[in-house]
């Protein structure tokens, strides 16, 4: 575990996404992992991942994410790091994957809507942004 991820603010609010997570799967709301949109189960372990690696630690910028998706993730990005620092390159440019939009929690829809494509959500949630 990085630093990134022991930080107070982080370590509240990913609390705040696994709660909303398992409220989801009591209303039976479907909720798929953000970066490409495999479904999570009930009961399934699940990471809180970053949309946007640089973008803090904020609400907004966490989202569920399926075990497989966030540590394939982070191992390309530890690789990268690594593979820059042995070659004696520039620090590499991370680039954020679009993310799979299909199914996500209802409270990442004002997320989305900046980017012109508003998700399907099931008409079973009550959270309102």
């Amino acid at each position: 575990m990085t630093a990134k991820h022991r930080d107070p603010e982080y370590i509240r609010n990913a609390a705040v996404v696994r709660a909303r997570v398992r409220r989801d799967w009591k209303l039976g709301v479907e909720v798929r992992c953000w970066r490409r949109g495999c479904p999570i189960h009930p009961g399934q372990r699940f990471d809180v991942g970053h949309l946007d690696p640089n973008g803090g630690h904020g609400l907004s910028n966490l989202a569920p994410e399926c075990v497989r998706c966030n540590r394939s993730e982070g191992g390309r990005r530890g690789a990268a790091l690594t593979n820059a620092r042995r070659s004696g390159a520039a620090r590499p440019r991370t680039s954020v994957r679009p993310a799979a939009v299909e199914g996500l929690a209802p409270w990442f829809e004002a997320l989305f809507l900046w980017i012109g494509r508003t998700p399907a959500f099931g008409s079973k949630s009550t959270f309102s942004p």
